[in-house]
């Protein structure tokens, strides 16, 4: 107890720079958590698409009866296949013009139907990755009776693209953001020790062992810390509030993006493990 109240008396004594540390530190530790959240929705994005992904197999033209319930079977056979519907090129036809309304007269130059018999195939929605889908395409293409596959190749690259390049740099900002906090609460400890020498050297004369001149210290590194990081819990509180909330009633579309309040109690504990790491290095090589 007498080690907090020492704590608490410097944070108060030295208060402007100590708000200041914890000012930074909350300010660092939203943006880390802002880019959590961005990593993480991009997380949550790849792993629903394949349930929203529908794969078009065409088939070749004359294909017979058996060759097509054999493409049927097989498809509808692989652990990935949630469901699988053949459209005969008739029904992709009336589909089609009934798509395009007035503008139906686009197709009346056709003598023959242009279009193919195919298969649309859904992919299951739950512990399906992008590799088993990938395997699944390589399957169906090899395939002699069908002619192609269609399912957004393009789209679902960029997007996975996008998600190693997102968690590259979440990794990168949260190496340098750690290591940012870990160094404000070094500097901060490591000043209010050496502005309490002369008390330290009284303690000393006094019998002080070399924890009880340190833990005042490391309290005091852990308690910045955490008072960081509830400010960076308040940022967020705020942005969710008074910016994301409204952004959702403007913008429907971006309903999509969840924003884990979680965060809310894991920023003063991260604050308080980094201030105390902090701590532990500032004092980690003195003679105290």
């Amino acid at each position: 107890m007498f080690s907090l109240k020492l704590a608490f008396q410097s944070i108060v004594r030295e208060k402007w720079m100590n708000l200041l540390s914890m000012l930074s530190i909350g300010v660092m530790l939203f943006i880390l958590v802002a880019v959590a959240i961005i990593v993480y929705n991009v997380e949550k994005l790849t792993v629903r698409l394949p349930e929203r992904l529908t794969v078009m197999v065409i088939l070749k033209e004359g294909v017979t009866s058996e060759e097509n319930k054999s493409v049927l079977a097989a498809i509808k056979a692989d652990p990935a296949v949630k469901s699988i519907v053949f459209v005969s090129k008739e029904k992709a036809l009336d589909d089609l013009k009934k798509s395009l309304k007035k503008d139906d007269f686009i197709l009346k130059g056709f003598v023959e139907n242009p279009l193919f018999d195919s298969f649309d195939v859904k992919i299951k929605s739950e512990g399906i990755r992008i590799d088993e889908v990938k395997r699944l395409i390589q399957k169906i293409k090899s395939m002699k009776a069908v002619e192609d596959v269609e399912y957004g190749e393009l789209l679902m690259d960029s997007i996975y693209a996008l998600k190693r390049g997102l968690r590259a740099l979440g990794l990168s900002i949260g190496i340098i953001f750690v290591c940012s906090v870990t160094f404000i609460c070094y500097t901060t400890v490591k000043i209010l020790f050496y502005r309490h020498r002369d008390e330290i050297e009284v303690y000393k004369l006094l019998g002080a062992t070399r924890w009880f001149v340190r833990a005042p210290f490391f309290l005091e590194g852990s308690i910045i810390g955490i008072f960081g990081g509830v400010l960076g819990s308040g940022m967020l509180m705020g942005f969710y509030h008074y910016f994301f909330r409204r952004l959702v009633t403007d913008i429907p579309m971006f309903a999509f993006i969840s924003i884990p309040l979680q965060f809310l109690y894991l920023l003063p504990v991260c604050g308080m493990l980094l201030g105390l790491g902090g701590s532990v290095l500032a004092l980690g090589r003195l003679k105290y």
